[in-house]
């Protein structure tokens, strides 16, 4: 084996560079490249076309909302697994009465879409207020929302 390399050390440098000129080419092919078609979420959207929320479902629970006396806007938008709503009310509005619109977006989804999706709900006011906003969250795995800052000033 010595002698076939002492007799031909140019071949086998050149074969050496060659192979490791193939070998990082097929590296950066199978781990970089794959790395740039895939979009933001990676596989976290997986069984997403099954849970389709439609514009009617939406429509529908933003008119209920709506239907409310307090409420004067309602803005919807779906990021990935996350259904946000923010919802402004009226400045005098009871936080219990602000806290207890949430129901009208769980009573409106199905169950199979209230496990597969997260919600969040953003409660404000038009105006300045000690009260508002409160943020709501509820995750795929729990039944209720769980609401921060309540009633306290954020800075």
């Amino acid at each position: 084996m010595k002698k076939f390399f002492n007799e031909h050390k140019k071949q086998c440098l050149i074969g050496g560079i060659i192979f490791l000129v193939i070998f990082f080419i097929i590296m950066i092919w199978l781990f970089i490249v794959p790395v740039f078609s895939n979009n933001k979420y990676g596989d976290r959207l997986d069984g997403i076309e099954k849970h389709k929320i439609s514009s009617s479902t939406v429509d529908e629970i933003k008119n209920t909302l709506k239907e409310n006396k307090q409420v004067s806007s309602v803005v919807y938008n779906n990021e990935g697994r996350i259904l946000n709503f923010i919802i402004t009310v009226s400045n005098d509005t009871k936080l219990e009465d602000a806290k207890a619109l949430d129901d009208v977006i769980l009573d409106k989804l199905s169950d199979d879409d209230k496990e597969y999706y997260d919600i969040q709900v953003l409660i404000d006011t038009e105006e300045e207020n000690e009260t508002y906003p409160i943020a709501g969250y509820k995750n795929k795995a729990s039944k209720d929302f769980v609401y921060g800052n309540e009633g306290e000033s954020s800075e």
